[in-house]
């Protein structure tokens, strides 16, 4: 197995929405130098959407071409803010998590990893892509949070800034580290992974992802994962 490289679907179509947001601009400037008589807030509209699609266009450029590089002996998560890096050794499972929504099973726009020892993934990640994902999967803690946990009357806890982690070799962590190292602790009890790619940054749907990866993981050389236990 070589290289493999996932591109996102967020940047699907990011040239079509700049051209389509230029063409807005460039028909509502018609219309006003023609002297069609629209109400302002019709004006105010066509320009707040040609900006909008427009800027749209720019944020799926921005996003890196790839977002996962796959490795024989690595995933990588690449990110406009950093990247982290989890070895194939290192991976337990993944797969898309589930939430509780009564009786039933809900999937999350994500896929999940669950991995053995966290420490490569601390010492691998960028402090940037650290407090952005803290950030970002707050919504996601909210949700475990309301569906796994309804009996508990105050999530403080799971909100709190923490000091420092003690990882289980030992090793502190401080700052972003600690605060990045809690959080995968909180959504591995609530939902059962540590890691988390969204589904936007993907290139086919979860359930196709999930098998794709699995036919990946069935192809990795078996002497790459020798190399790697001695």
């Amino acid at each position: 197995m070589s290289e493999i490289q996932v591109q996102p679907a967020a940047r699907k179509d990011a040239i079509s929405f700049c051209i389509a947001g230029v063409a807005i601009f460039a028909v509502t400037m018609f219309l006003y130098l023609a002297g069609f008589a629209l109400p302002k807030a019709a004006w105010a509209l066509l320009y707040i959407a040609s900006a909008a699609v427009f800027l749209l266009g720019i944020a799926k450029i921005v996003e890196p071409p790839v977002s996962l590089m796959i490795t024989p002996l690595v995933i990588r998560y690449e990110h406009r803010r950093g990247s982290w890096e989890l070895s194939w050794d290192n991976l337990l499972r993944f797969d898309v998590p589930r939430t509780h929504r009564g009786m039933e099973l809900e999937e999350l726009p994500y896929i999940g990893f669950r991995v053995h020892d966290m420490e490569p993934v601390l010492d691998s990640i960028s402090p940037r892509l650290a407090v952005y994902l803290v950030s970002e999967q707050r919504h996601l803690l909210a949700a475990a949070l309301l569906r796994e946990k309804p009996e508990l009357n105050d999530y403080t806890p799971y909100y709190d800034i923490p000091n420092s982690y003690k990882a289980p070799s030992g090793k502190m962590y401080r700052g972003v580290q600690a605060l990045f190292a809690v959080r995968c602790e909180q959504l591995r009890e609530l939902l059962g992974y540590d890691l988390y790619v969204p589904a936007s940054a993907l290139d086919r749907p979860l359930d196709e992802f999930c098998q794709w990866m699995q036919q990946v993981k069935q192809q990795r050389p078996q002497s790459e994962s020798n190399n790697l236990e001695r």
